[in-house]
């Protein structure tokens, strides 16, 4: 994760964890208090962020920042219904790179002989070879 990205991504559980301590917020009938404890980066683009509660129970958010070249963070407090059969998603979500990763080389010439370098890569290395 990119410093700029971790900014934006601490002032935004920040900003939750105020928004969420607000007294006139709905659901906020115990008057809890939130506060950051813990944040911990699960991808470049994603954390999972720990909040304490004046309760003295804990919450967890996921974070996921939308667009990885400027900082948008969006986030959802965990429950048990976003864990539910999750790796069924989990699973089908590799079928579907599994199935989209060939499609990547349609354009691609193949070669019958395995030691022949694929045009497309020659055309790589002779413009890498131009900018030196």
């Amino acid at each position: 994760m990119n410093k700029n990205i971790a900014i934006a991504l601490q002032e935004k559980a920040n900003e939750a964890a105020f928004n969420f301590s607000r007294s006139d917020r709905a659901n906020n009938h115990n008057n809890e208090k939130f506060w950051v404890e813990e944040i911990q980066p699960i991808s470049a683009q994603s954390a999972y962020v720990i909040f304490m509660k004046s309760s003295g129970k804990k919450a967890i958010a996921h974070f996921i920042n939308k667009k990885p070249d400027v900082p948008h963070w969006e986030y959802y407090f965990i429950g048990c219904q976003h864990l539910l059969n999750l790796n069924i998603l989990t699973e089908k979500y590799l079928e579907v790179e599994q199935y989209n990763f060939p499609i990547n080389f349609d354009n691609v010439k193949k070669t019958e002989n395995k030691n022949e370098v694929p045009d497309v890569l020659q055309e790589q290395d002779w413009m890498r070879k131009e900018k030196e």
